[in-house]
């Protein structure tokens, strides 16, 4: 038996005190929590583009096209520009007396797109056209725009419209001229992305402008003094073209 002494030591609030504030043993190193890695943010979704959109496809065509002359308050549109019926199984055709002077634009406007169509002159070995494009306002004749030349000798030449303040790093002059017979359907296909046209004539590319400046506008048909039909009109939205890399540094010596 202890003393009573003893006893009343063991019991007192010191000795307690003393066996509760002993250090807990520290968690093994495989009981320590390992923080969990950031999740990663998701790069964001792409753009949906819409898919390719038929410019003579049903519905009043006014409704997609704006006109524009010298004399638009004494002419009738509708007989300088007509949709006739081509046909069973042929595409609706688009047909332009050339006078007055003036054009069609789209009513919607366009950056980055490719747009495509077919033309026909029906008889003037000497007859001339054209397509603008980011065509801006104001409408007159003619406009702030690039023109690409539908002009039997120089079809394919792609220049700003002169005196409208249109500007680019080149113009695009083919050195051999197209055969492109009268009365015969011919092609043309126009890619731009971010400020440069690319142009293709009956799958010959003649070539490139870059450094468009406007960038951005409506697309538009010439009315330039000959008949010219137009068949199959189709622009199809794209997306940018992608920013070129930088260049590697150089690296110093000793880098590794």
């Amino acid at each position: 038996m202890l003393p009573m002494m003893a006893l009343c030591f063991l019991s007192s609030p010191e000795a307690v005190w003393a066996q509760s504030s002993t250090p807990a043993e520290a968690p093994a190193e495989s009981e320590k929590k390992i923080p969990e890695p950031e999740a990663k943010k998701a790069p964001p979704a792409p753009k949906t583009l819409p898919g390719p959109e038929k410019l003579l496809n049903g519905g009043d065509f006014w409704d997609h096209w704006k006109f524009v002359s010298e004399e638009s308050k004494e002419t009738d549109p509708n007989v300088t520009w007509k949709v006739v019926s081509g046909g069973q199984d042929q595409p609706s055709v688009l047909t332009c007396t050339g006078k007055p002077y003036g054009y069609i634009r789209t009513q919607k406007t366009y950056e980055n797109f490719q747009f495509s169509m077919e033309w026909m002159y029906p008889g003037d070995p000497n007859a001339n056209s054209g397509i603008l494009l980011f065509t801006a306002e104001p409408d007159k004749v003619w406009p702030k725009a690039f023109q690409v030349q539908l002009h039997r000798p120089e079809a394919g030449f792609v220049f700003p419209t002169p005196g409208s303040g249109a500007k680019s790093a080149n113009k695009l002059s083919p050195t051999t001229p197209l055969d492109l017979p009268v009365g015969k359907w011919h092609k043309c296909v126009l890619t731009c992305r971010s400020g440069s046209i690319s142009v293709m004539i009956n799958g010959i590319k003649l070539g490139e402008v870059t450094g468009c400046d406007p960038s951005k506008g409506a697309i538009a048909l010439q009315s330039e003094g000959s008949e010219i039909h137009f068949r199959n009109l189709v622009v199809e939205e794209l997306a940018p073209a992608p920013a070129p890399e930088s260049p590697a540094k150089p690296k110093k010596n000793g880098e590794s």
